[in-house]
């Protein structure tokens, strides 16, 4: 019951907070924003996907980011192909058309997709599928732990994580549809090795497939479905063994998958000519010069650095080892992969945004190691422990959402924090405008990483 209340708890903050910061009086879809969700006013009120012209009104009359920035020209279709991929606009698409709805016959809005009514859409959107993945996780989370324990790893996840800030603040991205993808998957994953159930493994293909059309890297969550407990080579080959026997299910499966990422396929076949096609022109991976430590620890963006419960959540990842083997081997090696993929990505800060945005969807599966750490500190039936590790959720819970505040009244800067700007601005509401640059990370250095992450030679 006490889980429950927890995601309840974090709809009604996060729905608070939207209407009394009077949001949807502001356009939200900007760059990556409006790149993912531009598919929808594109074809459902414009019917004009193929060149997405429609857009240099909604530049004009909304103030809506340039689409130079994420659409490309495509001489030989003489289309244009927008860079992001669909699968978070199929998330928007629910609070998209009841927005079309109410500004066409209630409202008295143009059903423009940039007006109020959409505005609203598409905060609400990301606030509801979050609750929907926080339930999700709920139930995932209650096959291994009390209720409890479940209660106080949700209101970690959900309050003391960059997810909040995603879900509250920064609304619109793919992260948080990504993070109710991989709660799913974990969901679906314990369910089909306890129950066999193949209806278990078709949905988890179909996962698989939105996965890949939300944010591809995604798919790395199916290490730990293939590699679920398992932790040793025998246990590798029955696994095997057993797939094998699933071969059935398993070709419906990739059925189920690839029937979901042919949406993504049919537009670019549609608009590049090409069915497969990396659409990231201009940016992709290094994985030879990885960030890995500016990516967890640096002032500028670190996720252990702005996301501290997340650190928390990988020393879980011990008390998770102590408590099953077989499922901890997955897990660390999810996290190892993740962390790598993640940060040798070419622009490894992610441009503007809170904490590293490209962790965000890996704090579902953060929430099985933290939930092992906060058992056993319960376990020991220590009052002192069990109060100092309250106390010390507590207090990263409140920094977490005391500098998405921050972040929300642009005083903590999306792309050049420093360590001297993040100490003179540590606990403040109000800065002097005039000292900024002086404490900021110097444009220039960040001109100067940018060139070199994107020099290909």
């Amino acid at each position: 019951m006490k889980s429950r209340l927890v995601v309840f708890l974090f709809a009604f903050i996060s729905i608070y907070i939207f209407f009394n910061r009077e949001e949807w009086k502001g356009n939200m879809y900007g760059y990556d924003v409006d790149g993912y969700y531009m598919y929808l006013p594109a074809t459902f009120l414009y019917h004009d996907l193929g060149k997405m012209g429609f857009h240099k009104q909604a530049e004009a009359d909304f103030g809506v980011s340039p689409d130079t920035y994420y659409v490309f020209d495509q001489p030989q279709t003489g289309r244009r192909t927008n860079m992001y991929a669909i699968g978070t606009s199929l998330f928007e698409l629910p609070c998209f058309l009841i927005a079309w709805a109410w500004s066409d016959n209630v409202a008295g809005y143009n059903p423009d997709g940039y007006s109020v009514p959409f505005q609203i859409a598409g905060r609400l959107s990301n606030i509801l599928w979050v609750m929907l993945g926080l339930f999700v996780l709920r139930r995932f989370l209650k096959v291994y732990f009390t209720d409890t324990v479940t209660a106080i790893v949700l209101a970690c996840i959900a309050f003391g994580t960059n997810l909040y800030t995603y879900s509250t603040f920064i609304p619109g991205m793919s992260h948080p549809y990504v993070f109710v993808i991989l709660s799913c998957i974990l969901y679906y994953t314990q369910r089909w090795y306890a129950q066999g159930k193949p209806s278990q493994l078709y949905m988890l293909g179909a996962l698989a497939g939105l996965a890949v059309i939300t944010r591809p890297i995604a798919i790395i969550i199916f290490l730990i479905t293939l590699l679920w407990e398992v932790n040793s080579l025998e246990s590798l080959k029955l696994r095997l063994s057993y797939l094998a026997k699933q071969s059935k299910h398993i070709a419906i499966a990739m059925i189920c998958f690839l029937a979901v990422a042919m949406i993504q396929m049919s537009y670019w076949k549609y608009t590049s000519g090409h069915w497969i096609f990396f659409s990231y022109q201009n940016d992709g991976f290094n994985f030879l010069k990885p960030k890995i430590w500016a990516g967890l620890f640096s002032y500028q963006k670190g996720w252990f650095v702005y996301t501290p419960m997340a650190l928390l959540g990988i020393a879980g990842l011990f008390f998770l080892w102590k408590k099953q083997k077989t499922l901890a081997s997955a897990f660390i090696l999810y996290f190892i992969i993740i962390i790598y993929v993640v940060f040798s990505w070419r622009n490894w800060w992610y441009g503007g945004g809170f904490s590293a945005r490209g962790m965000v969807e890996s704090l579902a599966v953060m929430a099985l190691p933290l939930g092992a750490l906060a058992e056993r500190v319960l376990s020991l039936k220590k009052k002192v422990l069990t109060g100092a590790m309250l106390v010390v959720f507590s207090c990263l819970i409140t920094l977490n959402m005391f500098q998405s505040y921050q972040y929300g009244l642009f005083i903590l800067h999306a792309d050049r924090m420093s360590k001297a700007f993040y100490w003179k601005i540590f606990g403040k509401t109000k800065i002097d405008n005039a000292q900024v640059d002086k404490y900021l990370m110097p444009e220039h250095n960040l001109n100067e990483e940018i060139k070199e992450r994107f020099d290909r030679k």
